[in-house]
């Protein structure tokens, strides 16, 4: 079976894009669920999750079909589960059935590629061990780096692991090094970084140790030692609403800032009231050394929350 993500890299290749900018997409934690496959209406029974991702694909769509590049989906694509009397990996196995299915039937219509990041949700606890192997097997491998045909952009998405599925996340110091080397190989390009828990930063910065949603303060440091000033942008999601910041990290050469978004209202009920459910990114001037980002937020209209 093709995965979500390499269709999506094979759509990708086909594409052409401006020489000074680009467009995309971005948004994170759907958490849909799927009451199973609807022999009748030939469809799959969702939650009020997965409708609202429905509707927030339709509005994608309809609005910038044309002219975004890709969409970036940061992760928590599933929810739980929410059928009864079967197993939880077969709850989130259909729930990956049916995300996968809505995405390709909305955006693949326009030939837009969407690429996914493993959240905590997207796990399943098996034998007390964290496994991605369901996302592997419907989304595509947990990290790894996407080059952007005709620019000198690259994307790159992590994993972020947490204690049981809710608690503390943290990085894999073998991903890390990945990481390093992979900005090492292409050091004039324009990497995007995403992953799905929050960086240390901003207000985020002196919440206490007991906020699980971000990173703690050793990690978030141990992941700017490993990135380099051709970053030119990150995205963290997990809380359900949205926070733009621009972060700073040291290197060699001094003080370095990095555009930083959390956008966290991709379909989940839960999300903040009067929280945009996706961003559109803009990037420009691409030819210089100090490209800029700059992020619009969308909300779409009718959604219950």
């Amino acid at each position: 079976m093709t995965t979500l993500n390499e269709e999506s890299l094979n759509l990708l290749q086909k594409k052409s894009f401006p020489d000074d900018e680009i467009q995309f997409i971005i948004l994170g934690d759907s958490h849909i669920n799927s009451y199973g496959w609807n022999g009748h209406t030939m469809q799959h029974d969702l939650d009020k999750n997965g409708e609202r991702y429905k509707k927030i694909l339709q509005h994608i769509v309809k609005h910038h079909g044309s002219s975004a590049a890709f969409v970036i989906h940061g992760g928590d694509a599933i929810g739980d589960g929410v059928i009864k009397g079967i197993s939880k990996a077969k709850q989130k196995e259909a729930n990956f059935r049916a995300f996968v299915d809505i995405t390709k039937e909305i955006l693949f219509s326009k030939e837009l590629p969407i690429f996914v990041t493993i959240g905590n949700h997207d796990f399943i606890l098996e034998d007390d061990e964290l496994s991605p192997r369901l996302f592997e097997a419907y989304i595509g491998p947990v990290k790894g780096e996407i080059l952007i045909p005709d620019s000198n952009i690259a994307y790159i998405y992590l994993p972020t692991y947490f204690e049981d599925l809710k608690g503390s996340p943290y990085f894999y110091e073998e991903d890390l090094e990945w990481l390093q080397r992979k900005l090492v190989t292409h050091p004039s390009d324009h990497y995007l970084i995403d992953f799905h828990a929050d960086l240390r930063v901003g207000a985020f910065k002196q919440n206490s140790a007991n906020d699980h949603y971000a990173l703690s303060a050793n990690e978030t440091q141990a992941f700017f030692q490993h990135i380099s000033t051709s970053v030119k942008g990150i995205f963290n999601h997990h809380r359900h609403f949205s926070y733009e910041y621009t972060a700073s990290f040291q290197t060699s050469s001094g003080t370095h800032q990095v555009p930083y978004l959390v956008t966290g209202c991709g379909g989940n009920s839960t999300s903040r009231n009067n929280s945009p459910n996706y961003f559109v990114c803009t990037m420009s001037n691409l030819d210089t050394s100090e490209p800029s980002l700059d992020f619009t937020p969308v909300t779409v209209p009718g959604l219950q929350s």
